[in-house]
């Protein structure tokens, strides 16, 4: 009787000690980081997994600073806030958008080559050395202010300060990888 008892116990505690493994880790507490990566099998398929993940219910409070974390390896990305109309919904991202987000960081339009040194746009102009990036305005594809950060292949993004007004949503996307995208709630 006792053997079926203790035999009983240590299926229940190895069955919560599984379920506890194999739990998915919650996103860090103001941190977005990327994540994933591609898979390639020739004559058979590419698959890219590459995503966002963001803070717990995509909030984050007005005036918070908010970390990016690159765990992809090889792969450049962009951390770019828009509209939520216009984050893309397909591999075509809206023309007026990306013009305006080539333009503000400063990219050759003959040979799609950055300058070094333009990686974040705050308010549509290239961050001053050592200046905080203070997000709050998203890039339109009427205007070319807005907010946009070029994270290199196996690099972290910056860090930066959320100013937007509590009770707004912050839209984002890759501009690299147009399946990227996100939100953060302004509280």
């Amino acid at each position: 009787m006792h053997r079926r008892t203790a035999a009983a116990v240590v299926a229940v505690a190895a069955l919560g000690a599984s379920a506890v493994a194999v739990a998915p880790a919650s996103a860090a507490k103001n941190q977005i980081t990327i994540k994933g990566g591609t898979q390639f099998k020739a004559g058979k398929f590419i698959k890219d997994n590459q995503h966002f993940q963001t803070p717990a219910k995509n909030k984050v409070k007005a005036g918070a600073t908010v970390k990016v974390v690159n765990k992809t390896q090889g792969e450049p990305h962009t951390l770019t806030f828009t509209t939520k109309a216009l984050v893309p919904k397909s591999f075509d991202v809206n023309e007026g958008l990306m013009t305006n987000l080539l333009t503000a960081h400063q990219v050759d339009p003959n040979n799609e080559e950055a300058p070094p040194g333009v990686f974040t746009v705050d308010d549509g102009q290239p961050l001053a050395d050592g200046a905080t990036w203070e997000v709050n305005s998203p890039f339109t594809d009427t205007s070319a202010a807005g907010d946009s950060a070029f994270i290199a292949p196996g690099q972290n993004g910056p860090s930066f300060k959320v100013t937007a007004t509590k009770g707004s949503t912050l839209y984002f996307f890759c501009a690299v990888h147009p399946w990227m995208s996100g939100k953060l709630k302004v509280r």
